[in-house]
Parts: C-alpha cells; structure tokens; sequence
C-alpha cells in the first residue's frame, strides 16, 4: 500500500468517526429533508476505506477472525433474498453489518496505533464538553423545541424519564448514542491521565472533562450510563493492577476523580436532574422488563444483572425452536426493516442475540454468536497480555467494547457505529506507536 493510500483510508476513517457523533445532528437540524439517506452516510465511507484498504487488513494476523465475518454476511444475504422475506434493499441493508461495519474494526486495527489512538482520546474528550452543555439544554427545554426535534425535523428525539423530565438524545437521535459516547470520553480521559506527559492546560480541559463526563450521568437520566461508567471503572482498575502500577499515580487520579464529582455535584444541572435519575433508576428497577426500557439498558445492581443481563443471553437460545430455520432474512429486525416490510415494530425483540438468532436462523445464527464469543474472548486475552507487558491502553477500551461485541445491539446504526468505533480503539491500541 502506498503512503498516498493509506493517507486516504485514514482519511476515510476519521470521517467515519465524525460521521458517527454528527450524523444525528445533519439528520435533525442540518439536512432534515435528507434524513432517511442520511441513514447511510456512513455506509459508502465504509465501502471506499475497504476497498483501498484491504490489502492491508489481508496481510494482518486477525484476518482469520474476519473471514467467518464475511462468510456469514453473504450467506446472510442469500438466504434473506431466497428463503425469507425476499426483499432486496432489506436484504442488503441488514448484511451491511457484516460485510462493511463489523470489517471496519479490523481496518482501524491495521491502520492506526497507539499514537493515533491518543488524538482520538483528545478530541473525544474536547466533545465532551460541548456534548455535555447540550444534553443540559436539551433536558431543560420543552420536547418540541428545536433542540429536541426527532431526525426528519418532525417531532421530538427525547424519550421519557422521571418526573417529567425527558432523557436527552445530544447529537444524536437516540439517548443511545449518549450512553455509548460519554463512555468512551472516560475512557480517553483514564487513558490521557495514566499514560501520557501532559501540560498544565492540558490538565484543565482534563478538569473540565471528568467534570462534563460526571455531570451527564443525572442529566443523561441513563442507568446504561452509568452501567458503561461502571465496567469502564472496572477495567480501569483491573488494568492498573496487572500492569503493576505504582500507587502514587493511582492516587493522584482517584483524589482527581474525587474532587472532579465533588465540583459536579455543586453545578445546577447536577442537582436539578439528580433525583430524576434516582427515581427512574428506583421505579425502572421495580418494573424490570418494561416496553419503555431503552435499548440495551442494563441493571448495576447484582439482581438487575440476574434480571437482565443474563435473560438477554438466555432467553433466545430458549426460544430457537420457534423460528425459521434459516431466519426471518436479515434486517428483518431493524427499523428500516420494520418499516419497509409492514412489521409492527420490534416484532424479533430488541437484544443483539434476540436479532442475530432471528434475522440469521438457527445454524448461522448461532455460528455468528460463537463468533461474537470467541472474538471477544480473544480481544480480552490480547488486552490482558498488553496489560502485563505495561501497555495498559486495550484494556481499558475493553470496558467500553467487550459487552458491546458479545451482546450489543447491532441492528440500530448508531449504536453499530459505537461498537466499530470503541473495538477498533481497542484493537488499535494494541499496536505501539512511535513514541512508545
């Protein structure tokens, strides 16, 4: 590959990321009029940076884990045009998630490295800030201001709270894309503060940051959240004591951390939302399993992990013996899907392995699951190995990919576009840049 090529397929890639966290804000504010197109806006991104870069994604290690991934997008497709629903925009709108997003994961892999892991870390945490001032606009404005208007212009992208108080959707056009963006702005600040040499201004957007990331956890009225906050923690955590790190950083950041939740709990916007986040937490805890959840909502507490976490592991395999044998086609599941084929919503469920089993069938789908498994399995062993030798960078991305590759929802674009991005992260983060 030429350096003129993989300048571009860079290129390509941060226009990817960009189009992830801005691709809301052209559907509802920008283009309204062009928001079903807009949809795909990162589809032909994708296409064109694999294309140009799979000479490169060929000759890495990992390509064995991306073989499968392609086997099972094509045959996905046949069996949606020949043996399910029949549609073919449908078809194919659904075997994009294997042919061109989930590829893309391996190609941030091979094109980027910890260097450019960290100017993804500096400009998440520099949207951070501006992320955060609008999800407090957005909570304290009515439904139907501007601000809050759904993609397309036409009604609103909030989605119901506590005490009337709405959750608020940010750039994007669902409260999703904030409970998996503001994780990865965690993420990128651990990372920043742990590994890197930074100067005295740096360390005051670094303030003002981990102040915007606490705040938004109320503001945000998201326990997934919160949920995301806590496995990013823990990996944090997890990676400082493998890499054997010595106690007086750790220190330092915790007293950071502590005096960073200290000034947010003094802001307005905390203490306004605070107890709509409690008192969503505390009913959405006693009706478990409602409708009105969020996708990919999960419980912290161990009772909310036995309610929730594991019947969304368990329950579809229980429920294989009533499905197609080759599936519903995939898309079937998407929204796209639902609407262009007549379906009442939902109609296979919302969980990631819910979706697979249904659009994919039982014996792809269930290879696809073992795939997800396996490639998750294999990404924590990398990053466990990276933590001994004292590159502590993949596994601290791994607490905000792993659940997502295992078991998150694949079939709701942004949120698709979240797990490319944070595994892509982790993967890359296993590569030493220059400066290492």
């Amino acid at each position: 590959m030429t350096p003129k090529t993989l300048k571009l397929v860079r290129q390509l890639l941060w226009l990817y990321f960009f189009l992830l966290i801005f691709e809301g804000a052209l559907r509802k504010w920008f283009l309204p009029s062009l928001s079903s197109p807009l949809l795909l806006a990162r589809e032909p991104v994708a296409l064109l940076a694999l294309l140009y870069g799979w000479p490169l994604i060929s000759k890495q290690p990992w390509i064995s884990w991306l073989q499968p991934l392609l086997l099972i997008g094509y045959l996905a497709l046949f069996f949606a045009i020949a043996l399910a629903h029949g549609d073919l925009f449908v078809a194919l709108y659904g075997a994009r998630t294997y042919l061109l997003q989930l590829p893309l994961i391996f190609l941030f892999g091979a094109v980027f490295n910890k260097d450019d892991v960290i100017k993804f870390c500096w400009i998440l945490l520099l949207l951070s800030v501006p992320m955060c001032i609008l999800i407090v606009l957005q909570s304290n404005l009515p439904d139907t201001h501007i601000l809050n208007v759904a993609p397309g212009g036409e009604g609103t992208a909030m989605f119901d709270g506590a005490l009337g108080r709405s959750r608020p959707p940010g750039t994007f056009s669902f409260i999703t894309g904030v409970a998996s963006f503001f994780p990865l702005g965690l993420a990128s600040l651990f990372i920043l503060l742990y590994t890197t040499k930074i100067d005295v201004l740096a360390r005051v957007l670094c303030t003002i940051a981990g102040i915007s990331l606490v705040v938004a956890i109320p503001v945000s009225i998201s326990r997934t959240l919160l949920a995301n906050y806590l496995m990013v923690l823990a990996a944090l955590v997890t990676s400082l004591l493998i890499a054997r790190t010595r106690i007086v950083p750790l220190i330092t950041g915790l007293l950071a951390m502590a005096v960073a939740v200290a000034i947010a709990t003094t802001i307005p916007a905390f203490q306004e939302t605070s107890e709509a986040f409690t008192a969503r937490w505390e009913s959405a805890g006693a009706v478990s399993g409602s409708v009105r959840e969020e996708v990919g909502d999960v419980g912290v507490a161990s009772d909310q992990i036995t309610k929730r976490v594991l019947p969304g592991l368990l329950t579809p395999l229980s429920h294989v013996d009533k499905l197609p044998f080759f599936g519903y086609g995939s898309g079937f599941g998407s929204n796209v899907g639902a609407q262009r084929l007549g379906n009442p919503g939902f109609v296979v469920g919302e969980g990631g392995w819910e979706v697979s089993l249904a659009e994919l069938g039982l014996p792809l789908g269930i290879f696809f699951l073992f795939w997800r498994i396996a490639f998750g399995s294999w990404l924590t062993s990398l990053s466990i190995k990276a933590a001994i030798r004292g590159n502590i960078f993949p596994l601290i991305f791994l607490g905000t990919s792993l659940f997502v590759v295992v078991q998150g929802q694949l079939s709701q674009p942004t949120a698709l576009g979240f797990v490319v991005l944070s595994t892509g992260l982790t993967l890359a983060s296993l590569k030493p840049g220059i400066s290492s």
